[in-house]
């Protein structure tokens, strides 16, 4: 099947209601891309933002705020394309010592956000209420910042994740948080509570789903793994970088970086991501960007017990109501 065939196809509805029957719940699937501060990563989100348009997703894009800094220009085409824009630390991905959110404390933090909240805002006019730390690392403090500084929603938290050595989780603080989206405790992130974000964890089945595993294992074991997620939750995540679609080559990576993650990089992996987006069609996901089930399609006035309501068959994206 061609792209051409497959693109249109992506966009047909996932499933036709019964007539006169309640609809049953969807499956969610979040695109999401994490823009690190790599000098020469910016051309791997322009070929990701074509692949979006083809299969007509609305992603959720997490920007270092020296990444949005750096290209205001691409950061404004997102928001115009319809993406959710998001902050993902200040300088993440740079030469310099990588930001802890685990271990900073509070006023860092608050100095972290607030850079990278300011410098998406300039660049697009719009202020970011969604969050990803980086490499994940996060704590109760985190919270408490996102909440002062009025973000809506963070996807940080590593539940069902352990890398043993490969990525950058190789903690387990967090490991027994819910799965699905939701508030969590102000004092323990691992439980449900009152918090006014609401998080919704990268997917993982030990290993994250995202790019660096798929173009590790492939895409017959990712599918699995898929599967397995798919039988214990309705909610995927997966989240990809730029540079990983940019020759290594090319680009400008922080000595922290290990050789294992650079290697594969190049533009080959769009049509891992093609394949990928095809076969989370076929398995009956409903694209959409992270504060729009959080807000519109989730019950989350109770803290412990989350409730699907209302869920409506779907495009594999909703267009946002008219501006």
């Amino acid at each position: 099947m061609g792209s051409t065939d497959r693109s249109r196809q992506a966009v047909l509805p996932i499933a036709e209601q019964e007539s006169g029957r309640a609809p049953k719940p969807g499956k969610q699937f979040y695109f999401t891309i994490d823009c690190d501060w790599v000098p020469g990563s910016h051309v791997g989100l322009e070929s990701l933002l074509e692949r979006c348009d083809r299969f007509r997703i609305k992603a959720t894009i997490f920007f270092a705020g020296r990444f949005a800094e750096t290209y205001p220009d691409l950061v404004r085409e997102c928001l115009h394309r319809g993406h959710q824009l998001g902050t993902h630390g200040w300088a993440h991905g740079a030469l310099e010592e990588d930001e802890d959110f685990r271990n900073a404390s509070y006023e860092q933090q608050r100095q972290w956000i607030r850079r990278a909240t300011d410098a998406v805002e300039k660049a697009a006019g719009i202020r970011p209420v969604v969050f990803r730390s980086p490499n994940l690392w996060i704590g109760e403090t985190t919270l408490r910042v996102l909440e002062e500084e009025g973000y809506r929603c963070d996807s940080s938290v590593p539940a069902r994740r352990f890398d043993m050595g490969f990525g950058r989780v190789h903690y387990l603080t967090y490991f027994g948080a819910p799965r699905d989206p939701y508030r969590p405790s102000r004092n323990n992130l691992n439980r449900p509570g009152d918090s006014s974000i609401v998080e919704v964890p990268p997917s993982s089945c030990l290993f994250p789903i995202n790019l660096a595993t798929l173009r590790t294992l492939g895409l017959p074991t990712f599918q699995r793994m898929i599967r397995w997620i798919g039988q214990r939750s309705r909610h995927l995540v997966f989240y990809c970088h730029p540079g990983e679609f940019v020759p290594a080559a090319k680009q400008t990576f922080p000595p922290s970086m290990s050789k294992w993650n650079r290697r594969g990089m190049g533009p080959n992996n769009l049509l891992l991501v093609e394949n990928l987006l095809a076969h989370i069609h076929a398995a009956g996901y409903v694209a959409t960007r992270m504060t729009d089930t959080a807000t519109r399609q989730l019950d989350l006035t109770q803290p412990v017990v989350l409730r699907a309501r209302g869920l409506q068959s779907e495009p594999i994206y909703r267009e946002e109501r008219q501006r």
